[in-house]
């Protein structure tokens, strides 16, 4: 598929941004996204919502990322609350802190490998 015909098929699915792969590295985020995992994001705008999957620069470690979920926001302080799924191996807002808006690069919206491939939604129920 050619890059314009790609974006405007992510365009049509409301996935706006700039698409681009990553690879998940620890189980923090198991069984959705199991280490190992490629995923699909596409670049942010503005604030996540509640229960998405995101990719945030680590505020301790600039140029580090972190795929976590969206557990809180306060819209008033552009802060959001960072979690992981599988808490026992994660490190999260529960070590860090929360993190500014401005921080969360992107939005997780495929899971391409391990196969089969899996869209990523928004799942507040996983909170």
């Amino acid at each position: 598929m050619a890059p314009a015909a790609g974006a405007a098929a992510l365009a049509a699915a409301g996935w706006w941004g700039r698409p681009w792969w990553a690879r998940v590295a620890g189980a923090s985020m198991a069984p959705l996204l199991p280490e190992g995992s490629w995923i699909l994001a596409t670049d942010g705008r503005g604030r996540p919502p509640l229960g998405a999957v995101v990719v945030a620069v680590h505020p301790q470690r600039p140029g580090m990322e972190l795929v976590k979920r969206v557990a809180a926001v306060d819209a008033d302080r552009g802060l959001v609350w960072l979690s992981g799924d599988n808490a026992a191996a994660s490190t999260d807002s529960e070590t860090f802190g929360p993190v500014r808006v401005d921080a969360i690069r992107g939005r997780v919206r495929l899971r391409l490998r391990p196969w089969p491939p899996r869209v990523v939604p928004a799942d507040p129920g996983r909170l």
